[in-house]
């Protein structure tokens, strides 16, 4: 069976069974991938994958299956799997599918590896940076092309297709000199076409020479608060776990989200806009329709400083009595402001240019400390010294009113466009 009669038969056997609602998603993809490690290309390889799941709900209780076989046994017992769990469930008025009937197919990028220029690609990139960054030493590079296709059906009729594909690659490394070395580093890009070298997608340049600039690094002695300018790909996970911590389903079902009741409020300068847009044209990759069956749509959460939306699914609406959401999150943009980077960094007369965080979730408050990696000191005005051992404290609720500067440019990595980001107040520590 294709994945659109996996579907029809889940839904027809959870009808038969008596469910009061059910709904199921099917998925396949192909993986095709080049490898490099160890100075060589390793390994060239097709992935096959499929995952299925169940939910049933019964009673107003819920039971919900996730499997990775189409076979019709492994169907059936996933159907009776989530009949019995939701039998020993706890009946939630909340509970229920999607109820907006819709029948849609969406399709996306190359469905067929191109193999020649998945292999070019990569030939290409490991010569220019050999050619211009010949510190760079590579643990392993990836170049792959993923074609997948979904498909969503509910019991009140909603069926959505999502057949979409996508070229990747993604490089480990560091800068090596001599007996000395640089920590690891990391960047990678979605595209759906072959018309720029790797080398020029995303961050790749500004990493690879910052990289060979972090083979000598100081520790930062004492603490100071000072200014932060977060680079694109380290805003990624700033904006990340501001939704989990003020957006998302659970923080508002439980009520611990800071923004709970701050709708039409400023949350934010006037000049930070930021939107999840999941069905942006300029990104590799889209998503069509949401994990419960609606249809996506982009949407503005903080509009000028002003929070706008929350990032609530069809159950975590319900839970609450707020409106569902125009999409679930991520697929983050932020407006680009006036200034350049090298303004920005111009104005910081003491503060750390980040592109890495390593911390833990931020408290129920925003309360956030964490390793800065593959960071910069910036010292009146001017980039200076590549640090390590540094910590980086602050608030995220309090990060986005002291916002002081977002630069015009903006980094498209295929699923994110974002600037630099400056904010002021965040205490900066060394040893």
């Amino acid at each position: 069976m294709d994945n659109r009669q996996v579907a029809e038969y889940l839904i027809q056997t959870m009808k038969e069974k008596g469910a009061d609602m059910g709904e199921c998603r099917v998925s396949s993809s192909v993986k095709t991938e080049i490898y490099y490690e160890s100075g060589k290309i390793s390994m060239v390889r097709s992935v096959l994958g499929a995952s299925v799941g169940v939910k049933v709900i019964k009673d107003k209780k819920k039971g919900a299956v996730h499997i990775n076989s189409t076979e019709k046994e492994a169907l059936d017992k996933a159907v009776n799997d989530a009949f019995a769990a939701a039998a020993h469930a706890k009946p939630d008025d909340a509970e229920g599918i999607a109820d907006v009937v819709v029948t849609e197919r969406f399709e996306k990028g190359p469905k067929e590896p191109d193999r020649d220029a998945l292999y070019t690609a990569m030939r290409t990139f490991i010569d220019d940076v050999k050619r211009e960054y010949p510190k760079i030493s590579f643990d392993s590079i990836s170049v792959e092309h993923d074609y997948g296709e979904t498909v969503y059906l509910n019991t009140n009729g909603v069926c959505l297709t999502d057949c979409s594909g996508v070229n990747g690659y993604g490089a480990m490394f560091m800068a090596v000199d001599g007996g000395k070395s640089s920590s690891f580093n990391h960047f990678g890009s979605l595209f759906t076409e072959f018309s720029k070298p790797l080398i020029d997608l995303g961050m790749a340049r500004i990493i690879l020479g910052e990289t060979e600039r972090q083979i000598e690094t100081r520790n930062l002695q004492g603490k100071f608060e000072g200014d932060l300018l977060i680079a694109p790909n380290c805003l990624q996970s700033f904006l990340h776990y501001l939704q989990s911590n003020f957006l998302a389903d659970m923080v508002h079902i439980d009520g611990t989200s800071l923004w709970k009741d701050a709708l039409g409020t400023q949350v934010a300068v006037p000049e930070f806009t930021l939107s999840c847009r999941p069905r942006d044209s300029r990104m590799a990759v889209n998503q069509f329709f949401t994990g419960d069956g609606y249809i996506a749509e982009d949407m503005n959460v903080i509009e000028n400083g002003v929070l706008k939306n929350f990032t609530l699914s069809r159950y975590g609406a319900a839970k609450t009595g707020k409106a569902r959401s125009a999409n679930t999150g991520g697929f983050f943009v932020v407006e680009p402001g006036t200034k350049t980077v090298d303004e920005l960094v111009s104005s910081i007369s003491k503060g750390l240019l980040i592109n890495r965080f390593s911390g833990g979730q931020p408290g129920a408050n925003g309360d956030f400390t964490g390793v800065a990696k593959n960071s910069f000191l910036i010292k009146n005005g001017q980039v200076s010294d590549a640090v390590s051992e540094v910590m980086v404290s602050g608030n995220l609720a309090g990060m986005l009113k002291n916002i002081t500067g977002i630069s015009v440019e903006t980094v498209n990595d295929g699923n994110s466009i974002l600037p630099w980001l400056k904010v002021s107040g965040i205490v900066i520590s060394g040893k």
